[in-house]
């Protein structure tokens, strides 16, 4: 969907690139096939990074960060880590994207599956600065509060003295 909503902006006549990173699983049959990645670098939809090993670099280069994931995830880490690095984030309203982010406070939800209602909120995005900028301070703002290391430790060690009863 993410290059569905890249075609329908490109014919807008906005443009921004869209950097992708990831790991190939050659063994899920989901997987986006290789030669249809290269396909779409080459025709200048995405710059196709590769296995990367310094995603958080990434991030910090990025003035948004997406993830229309279909998949149900627990706590998407990629989300987390935009978020403490204060960007702005679009994800689809799966798994535990929305415990992650607020729409319209730190990021943006969409639905699921829907390429055009993801190409209208990037245009949004990328239109508005200013509002990138602030909802990347909330979010950044959002996982201290909720997420530092200290917490979720703390959390931790309090479910396990709960559990055996000290």
């Amino acid at each position: 969907d993410l290059i569905e909503a890249k075609k329908i902006l490109r014919q807008k006549n906005i443009h921004f690139v869209l950097n992708v990173a990831g790991i190939l699983a050659e063994d899920d049959k989901d997987a986006i096939p290789l030669e249809l990645i290269h396909h779409w670098h080459n025709e200048g939809l995405i710059n196709w990074l590769g296995r990367s090993s310094n995603v958080y670099e990434l991030i910090q280069k990025s003035n948004i960060v997406a993830l229309p994931s279909i998949y149900p995830e627990g706590v998407p880490r990629l989300l987390l880590e935009a978020s403490s690095v204060g960007r702005a984030c679009i994800a689809y309203d799966t798994g535990g994207c929305d415990s992650l982010i607020i729409h319209n406070y730190n990021g943006l939800i969409v639905k699921s599956n829907s390429a055009q209602e993801l190409a209208v909120e990037l245009e949004y995005l990328l239109k508005n600065p200013q509002i990138r900028l602030e909802m990347g301070a909330n979010g950044r703002k959002r996982v201290k509060e909720l997420f530092s290391s200290i917490l979720v430790i703390n959390k931790t060690l309090q479910i396990y003295k709960d559990t055996i009863g000290c």
